[in-house]
C-alpha cells in the first residue's frame, strides 16, 4: 500500500493511472495443459503452493478439464520462473511413468531372484529387476543393488552377489518363457540386437500398415503410423 500526493487531484489521478499502467504492462499469464497434471499428488500440490507464496503469483489448477490445465498469473519474470518449475514437475512424472512401464515390460520377460529363507528364491522389485536386465543387455560386468537393505555388488557373468563384508550369494536370472515352446516369429520381423524397444517404419503398401490406416481413418483422417516393437 502506498499514498500519492500532488499539487492537485488531477496530478494525483494522472500519477495513479500511470502506475496502474506500469503494473498492467508487467502482468503476464501462461498456461500449461498436460494429461500428466492429473497425476499431481499432495507433494506436487504443496510445491505449487510454495511457488505461489515465494514468487507472489496466482496458480490455478483446473484438474477437471481434459487435458488438465495449470494457469500462472503475475509479474512476467515470476510467471516464467514458475512455468519452468511446473514443466520440471511434469517431466519428472513422465520419466517416472516411463520407468515404471519399462520395468513392467522387463518383469514380464525375465525375473531376477535372490536367496530368501528356507532355500527359496525371492524376486527383486521390478525396478531393480529392470536395472539388472539392462546392465546384462549392455554387457556390463557389475552392478550394485540392494538386497535386504544391504548393498551387494553383482557379477553379471557369474551371477554372484557380494556384500560389503565379503559375503557372497548366488542370484538367479529366469526368463519367463524358458519353459515355453519356441514360437515362430513373423518373417518380416528383424533382429532387435539387444534393444528393448525399437521404432519401426512401415511400408505404406504393407498389409499391416493398410489395415491400421483404414481403422484410423474412421475417426482420424490425418495420421502417421509407426510400429513400436519390443522383445
Amino acid at each position: 500500500t502506498f499514498q500519492i500526493c500532488g499539487e492537485s487531484q488531477e496530478n494525483v489521478d494522472a500519477t495513479e493511472s500511470w502506475i496502474n499502467n506500469l503494473i498492467l504492462k508487467e502482468q503476464f499469464e501462461n498456461s500449461i495443459s498436460d494429461e500428466l497434471i492429473e497425476h499431481f499428488d499432495e507433494k506436487q500440490i504443496d510445491a505449487l503452493e510454495d511457488l505461489q507464496r515465494r514468487k507472489h503469483v496466482t496458480i490455478e489448477l483446473e484438474d477437471k478439464l481434459s487435458p488438465p490445465r495449470i494457469t500462472i498469473s503475475g509479474i512476467s519474470r515470476d510467471v516464467c520462473f514458475v512455468y519452468v518449475e511446473v514443466q520440471k514437475m511434469i517431466k519428472k512424472i513422465k520419466d517416472t511413468e516411463e520407468e515404471r512401464s519399462k520395468a513392467e515390460l522387463a518383469y514380464n520377460l525375465v525375473e531376477w531372484r535372490y536367496p530368501g529363507s528356507n532355500d527359496n528364491f525371492v524376486a527383486f522389485d521390478k525396478l531393480t529387476n529392470m536395472q539388472l536386465e539392462d546392465a546384462k543387455i549392455a554387457k556390463k560386468k557389475h552392478l550394485t543393488v540392494k538386497i535386504n537393505r544391504k548393498n551387494y555388488k553383482v557379477d553379471l557373468n557369474t551371477l554372484q552377489a557380494t556384500d560389503e563384508q565379503g559375503k557372497t550369494i548366488q542370484i538367479q536370472r529366469v526368463p519367463k518363457n524358458e519353459d515355453k515352446k519356441s514360437i515362430e516369429l513373423p518373417p518380416q520381423w528383424k533382429d532387435m540386437q539387444g534393444e528393448r524397444v525399437r521404432l519401426v517404419n512401415l511400408d505404406p503398401f504393407h498389409p499391416e500398415y493398410v489395415e491400421v490406416q483404414n481403422k484410423f481413418k474412421k475417426t482420424c483422417p490425418n495420421c502417421v503410423i509407426e510400429k513400436v516393437k519390443s522383445y
